[in-house]
């Protein structure tokens, strides 16, 4: 029995045979391998595209607090508000919810920045709705002429589009490292 073994595969059909077979688990094998990089590298883009999503709707939303706190003070227009109104209860559960997602030291040193810079809008645009609801127009216009809600809008967006192009960053690297493991 054991020539017969040793026949099938000193023969050239037994060669081919278990060189087919080979093949086919190599294909396999490699198939397997490629399928679950390219599941690994699109779960990361997906993530990485949604972190960048959340961080833009996050700073659209305080964009919005902003113009509707200036319609409120220009008009005296509760109706402005509702941009404002929305983003006092959400900004910070999305400020938080960023952070969970955002793993890397780098990127929570962009959001540790945010943070305060973010409460100290919200209490800028709450001070100014305040004195134009007590009529104050004179205090209303020296604190939005003051330039302080520009400044904190101008650093939360340079926060942010630094956040941005980290995660951007992290992205090209991500599929620079998928791209030369498919070449392998």
């Amino acid at each position: 029995m054991n020539t017969t073994h040793n026949k099938i595969f000193t023969s050239p059909v037994g060669v081919g045979i278990l060189l087919v077979v080979v093949v086919v688990v190599v294909v396999v094998t490699a198939s397997f391998w490629a399928f679950r990089e390219i599941e690994t590298a699109s779960e990361a883009r997906k993530h990485t595209y949604l972190v960048i999503d959340r961080a833009n709707v996050l700073l659209s939303e305080l964009k919005d607090a902003e113009t509707g706190q200036r319609g409120y003070a220009l008009t005296g227009n509760e109706a402005f508000l509702e941009p404002y109104m929305s983003v006092q209860g959400s900004v910070k559960g999305h400020l938080k919810q960023l952070r969970q997602m955002a793993l890397s030291s780098s990127a929570q040193k962009h959001l540790d920045a945010i943070a305060p810079l973010v409460d100290a809008t919200l209490a800028e645009l709450a001070a100014v709705i305040d004195l134009r609801r007590h009529q104050d127009i004179p205090a209303v216009i020296a604190a939005v002429s003051n330039g302080e809600g520009k400044r904190l809008m101008d650093s939360i967006r340079a926060e942010m589009h630094g956040f941005i192009k980290l995660k951007e960053g992290l992205l090209a690297q991500e599929e620079a490292k998928f791209q030369s493991n498919m070449l392998l």
